[in-house]
Order: structure tokens, then C-alpha cells, then sequence
């Protein structure tokens, strides 16, 4: 009877053992397909951001302007402080190619002086347009 008793005892062990070494087998797999899954996610965020520094990097480096180049592919148009940003920008190119024209000998002192004067007095214009379109937008707004 006692051996009886004990071996029923003996594979009560053994199945519990069973049971409980599936149980943490099933748990094991779950977790680890979860880690696998966080652990993916989290690899894809560092490389897409990864991605975006070098192409601002490169877009700093080689004086292109993303923002603006990604705006005109998708056909969206600028906003005014872009393209006001975008003029000065011309006209900086512009005045500093009189000035290197200049200290070369390309071009006088008064040509050079007549040519910034302008190149100012269209840009003071320029700006003025802006405003004179910005209060018939205002007036327009308020009829």
C-alpha cells in the first residue's frame, strides 16, 4: 500500500512538473514575442530618426532648404515669410555679386553705388507691395 501511495504521489509530481514547465514554456514565448515586437518598434524609431538628422545634416551642409524643396515637389505653395525670405535671399546674392564686381575692378565706385541704390529701392518697393496687398486683403476681409 505504501509503495502504491507513493508512486501515485510520484506521478501527481511529475505532472504537475509537466503542467508548470508549459505553463512557463507558453509564458516564455509570449514574452519573448513581445520583446521582439517593443524591440522592433523602438529600432525603427532610432533609424527613421537617424535617417531625418543625416538628411537635415546633408540639407545644411549643401545649402538646400528641405522645407521649401519638399513644399514645391508636392505642388504646395509657399508661405509669404518663405518667399519674403526667399527674396531677401536673392537680393543678398544679388548685392553681393555688385560688391565681389566692384572689389575685382569689374565695375566703378559710382556704378557700384548706382546699382545698390536701386537694388534698394526695389527691394523698399517690393516690401511696400507686400503691405499695400496685405490691407486690400484686410479691407477686403471686412466688406
Amino acid at each position: 500500500m505504501a509503495l502504491k501511495k507513493a508512486l501515485y504521489y510520484g506521478a501527481v509530481a511529475i505532472a504537475v512538473l509537466i503542467g508548470v514547465s508549459v505553463v512557463v514554456s507558453v509564458v516564455s514565448a509570449l514574452l519573448s514575442l513581445a520583446w521582439a515586437i517593443v524591440s522592433g518598434i523602438v529600432s525603427l524609431a532610432v533609424f527613421v530618426g537617424i535617417v531625418y538628422v543625416l538628411y537635415r545634416t546633408g540639407a545644411w551642409l549643401f545649402g538646400g532648404d528641405a522645407d521649401r524643396s519638399a513644399s514645391d515637389s508636392l505642388g504646395g505653395s509657399r508661405s509669404a515669410s518663405a518667399s519674403m525670405s526667399a527674396a531677401s535671399d536673392a537680393t543678398e546674392s544679388r548685392q553681393d555679386r555688385l560688391r565681389r564686381q566692384y572689389v575685382e575692378g569689374q565695375i566703378s565706385e559710382a556704378e557700384f553705388e548706382r546699382r545698390i541704390a536701386s537694388e534698394l529701392e526695389a527691394e523698399e518697393r517690393d516690401d511696400i507691395d507686400r503691405e499695400l496687398d496685405d490691407i486690400n486683403r484686410e479691407l477686403e476681409r471686412e466688406r
